[in-house]
């Protein structure tokens, strides 16, 4: 079962400690990354292990390979030959793993390592994507018998990502450390035991210390969000698919405290993704067994159905995927999550002769036009684009604009309520704000489908103007509600406060 190795970037080894006080209980071993180290602590480095209390690995790691080390090889030797006490009698615990780069070849230290009892790490990191030549890369870093091979890749996209589970999933088991790199590679954080992976790498954030590689996660998050070290191999898995930004997403929370609740041996997790079909082989690969979209898949996946809820063909979006004899059905709960939402926010249960309008034109507000419309409300659509626009708005006769003088013609007839569905302002999306033209009047009511962050720049301005204001946080509870629902036909449980 893959352990959790909390990495300490610490500049001194009392840092360290103290973060490893923080965790000790949530983690199996520690990384001592000397490379962060102030000059004058790497050579206290031999005391460490001894004072840790759990199996150590040594790294120093070099600038070229994503570290911090710029003094020279000749210094690196030194330090690491000092940190494994090569010619200590003592009777110290020593580091239990060093880990060596695929270049770096010592005959001397190899064999001193395995006369002190340290194992070694053989490690290659690729920074510019997962090699073209991957087999024959790691049969050259696996070949000696004595060390454990290590690839840490960026991930470019998620192509990347399913090459490396295709790959490392193919192989028989045997010790291995495996990580894909970056945001497309955050899910070989989550299912390190897909690739084989004997550890998956986690950082001190919460005791205040930098990630030592792009995508470490903290610990508690491994433990308790995504309950790492549970029975791995058969758990099912959920996620959500989307653009980078659903790493912001509140979903796998929503979802992994439902599991946890009911006792679901269940996991969901966030697959950022830049490219569908590769998305969707690596969904075979992993026997994904649903999915919440976002954008920008909403659209996209409609073609991908094998079967479809009503709704989803009236909407011309579909926001969840569930696997049936089928393929996969798709869904849409975002109509009746918003529809839940936009009752309570305006206190009213009839809404004919209230005037909106819909800012965006994607898949959430194509379920915010069907919403509207099915509840009477008079509505207008402005978009950037002119002709997804135009597509959406004459579907339910509305009028519609570009984002022209005529939007501030419309906007000004149709703002009883404005409903902002596009991704400006959202984290990990593009910063701003979509109606900075608008001014308020402060009898605005404004519904922001973006939770996180729970205030933009739009939001903000809005509430200083005197409108009722409200972001997309209950809209993501009741349609998760749903999703949840149609994942594992049980009922959201009361009793998870979210």
């Amino acid at each position: 079962m893959p352990k959790i190795c909390l990495c300490l970037t610490g500049p001194t080894i009392e840092k360290n400690l103290e973060a490893l006080d923080r965790y000790r209980k949530v983690v199996d071993l520690v990384e001592l990354r000397a490379d962060f180290l102030e000059p004058q602590e790497m050579f206290r480095i031999r005391s460490f292990p001894e004072k840790a209390g759990l199996p150590t690995i040594l790294t120093v790691r070099r600038l070229q390979d994503g570290g911090r080390f710029d003094q020279g090889e000749g210094v690196r030797l030194v330090i690491i030959a000092k940190g494994l006490a090569f010619a200590d009698q003592d009777k110290r615990k020593n580091f239990a793993y060093v880990d060596i780069e695929h270049d770096l070849q010592i005959p001397a230290i190899q064999e001193a390592a395995r006369i002190f009892g340290t194992k070694v790490i053989r490690s290659i990191h690729c920074r510019d994507g997962v090699p073209a030549n991957l087999p024959e890369l790691w049969s050259s870093l696996s070949s000696s018998p004595f060390e454990i091979p290590k690839l840490a890749a960026h991930a470019r996209g998620i192509e990347d990502t399913e090459r490396l589970f295709r790959f490392f999933g193919s192989l028989e088991t045997g010790e291995r450390i495996v990580t894909g790199m970056g945001d497309y590679g955050f899910c070989t954080r989550i299912l390190p035991e897909r690739l084989g992976s004997m550890l998956v790498y986690a950082s001190a954030t919460g005791a205040g210390l930098k990630p030592g590689a792009p995508g470490q996660l903290d610990p508690d998050v491994l433990r308790k969000q995504y309950r790492l070290g549970s029975d791995d191999a058969s758990v099912d898995l959920y996620g959500i698919l989307g653009s980078p930004s659903v790493l912001g997403s509140l979903s796998p929370h929503i979802h992994n405290a439902g599991f946890a609740e009911l006792g679901i041996d269940a996991r969901y997790l966030p697959f950022p993704a830049d490219d569908l079909d590769a998305f969707m082989r690596l969904a075979e690969l992993l026997d994904i067994k649903g999915l919440s979209v976002t954008v920008p898949f909403k659209e996209r996946v409609l073609s991908l159905l094998g079967e479809s809820a009503m709704e989803v063909a009236a909407i011309g979006a579909c926001n969840t995927m569930v696997r049936s004899k089928a393929g996969w059905a798709g869904y849409n709960t975002d109509a009746m999550g918003f529809r839940s939402a936009l009752l309570h926010f305006l206190g009213r249960t009839e809404l004919k002769g209230l005037r909106a309008c819909i800012v965006g034109a994607g898949g959430a507000a194509r379920s915010v036009a069907y919403t509207l419309h099915g509840l009477g409300v008079e509505a207008c659509v402005i978009n950037r684009s002119l002709p997804k626009a135009k597509r959406l708005a004459e579907e339910y006769g509305f009028p519609w604009a570009g984002m022209t003088e005529r939007a501030v013609e419309l906007i000004e007839s149709y703002n009883d309520l404005i409903v902002q569905t596009t991704s400006v302002g959202m984290e990990g999306g593009q910063p701003g704000d979509p109606l900075d033209w608008y001014q308020f009047s402060g009898g605005e009511a404004l519904f922001e489908t973006i939770y996180n962050p729970a205030e933009t720049v739009l939001l903000k301005r809005a509430r200083d103007s005197g409108c009722r204001v409200t972001n997309g946080h209950t809209m993501l509870l009741d349609q998760a509600a749903a999703q949840f629902r149609l994942f594992t036909g049980q009922d959201y449980p009361d009793q998870v406060q979210l």
